[in-house]
């Protein structure tokens, strides 16, 4: 009797599917290469990072619009640093007193305390309702002045810089915010410990990017090898429902995974999402790869609504800081208010 045999029919890979491939791993690889490291050191180096991402997004933001105004250059300029200070406005707040005040450190010493500075900045995530309210008054002021700028662009610019400056804030949390989570930032020399400093506080960081980055990595690929029905051609034509749930599942398993695992080798993410906390690193894990989703959706609509393929070609085979970031401001928004909600029992979410 013939054994029933299980026979599952994948896609053929074109040869243009294996060349986008193959530029979107060398684009990666740089990519790992230059982040990477920022991760791990942290301090002012990722800072960096961050802010030199911010407003990368922020021209990217802006140009799509394809500005025409002769104001352009001040909507660019206005709209970077509106972001950046959306970026750094808890950081900021919590020290600008002392980063203005006298100083008699040298170069090394002032990179230092900007070290420690950036590990008591990110406890929670804020922003300026002042420079909203200025936002606000600069854009509608261009409209006024420039026929070329639309109504919709005015409330675009507006909703977008707010939207990705608690975004990229949201990074600068997820990154700083266990140094006074696990309670390290109190005394100088367990500041130093290597062990924590570049290994343990690092690790949520880790732990949101592989749950985002992962669902990116496996619906990209089971949508190559099995896509077939289209989740919403309208707004993402390549997206597939085969893709979608591939993603989830290998997001859902590996972030989850490493989480109780670096939990079980005595590197817990956070004091509340260690093994004991599952219950918090399960839906967590869920969510993640769905509101990454979700982001990767909003940018594809407002690609779609002006009309351009990517938001730049900043990096082939990914387009732009926005194409390749896109779930994961969202996902790290996310990630960011939920855990800002456990740590403080809730009240956040209750308005108490």
């Amino acid at each position: 009797m013939e054994k029933n045999k299980i026979h599952i029919e994948t896609n053929e890979i074109t040869q243009e599917q294996k060349a986008s491939l193959k530029v979107r791993t060398i684009t990666a690889i740089i990519l790992v290469l230059i982040c990477v490291p920022c991760l791990f050191f942290g301090g002012w180096l990722y800072a960096l990072l961050v802010g030199v991402a911010a407003a990368l997004a922020t021209y990217e933001l802006i140009h799509v619009t394809n500005p025409s105004t002769p104001h352009k250059i001040i909507l660019y300029i206005f709209s970077i640093v509106l972001v950046e200070s959306f970026v750094f406005w808890r950081f900021l707040k919590a020290n600008l007193i002392t980063l203005l005040g006298p100083s008699s450190l040298d170069f090394q010493e002032t990179i230092g305390l900007i070290d420690s500075l950036l590990c008591n900045g990110f406890q929670d995530i804020e922003i300026s309702v002042i420079a909203v309210l200025v936002a606000a008054l600069v854009y509608f002021t261009i409209s006024f002045v420039d026929e070329k700028t639309k109504i919709t662009d005015v409330f675009y610019y507006i909703s977008m810089t707010l939207i990705v400056g608690i975004s990229f804030q949201s990074l600068l949390y997820l990154r700083y915010s266990p140094f006074a989570q696990f309670g390290l930032i109190v005394e100088e020399s367990r500041l130093g410990d290597f062990d924590f400093k570049y290994v343990q506080s690092v690790m949520l960081t880790i732990y949101i990017l592989m749950g985002i980055m992962f669902n990116d990595i496996g619906a990209y690929l089971t949508g190559m090898l099995f896509g077939k029905h289209k989740m919403n051609p309208r707004i993402s034509p390549k997206k597939t429902w085969e893709g979608f749930v591939g993603g989830v599942v290998i997001s859902f398993a590996f972030s989850s995974a490493f989480a109780f695992i670096m939990s079980g080798a005595g590197y817990e993410i956070l004091p509340t999402l260690t093994g004991q906390g599952w219950y918090w690193i399960l839906p967590i894990s869920l969510a993640l790869p769905l509101v990454g989703d979700i982001g990767d959706f909003v940018f594809s609509s407002i690609k779609r609504h002006y009309g351009v393929k990517d938001f730049s070609n900043l990096l082939p085979g990914h387009g732009g800081v926005l194409d390749r970031l896109d779930s994961v401001l969202f996902g790290s928004t996310l990630a960011a208010c939920l855990l800002i909600m456990i740590n403080g029992g809730w009240a956040f979410a209750f308005g108490l």
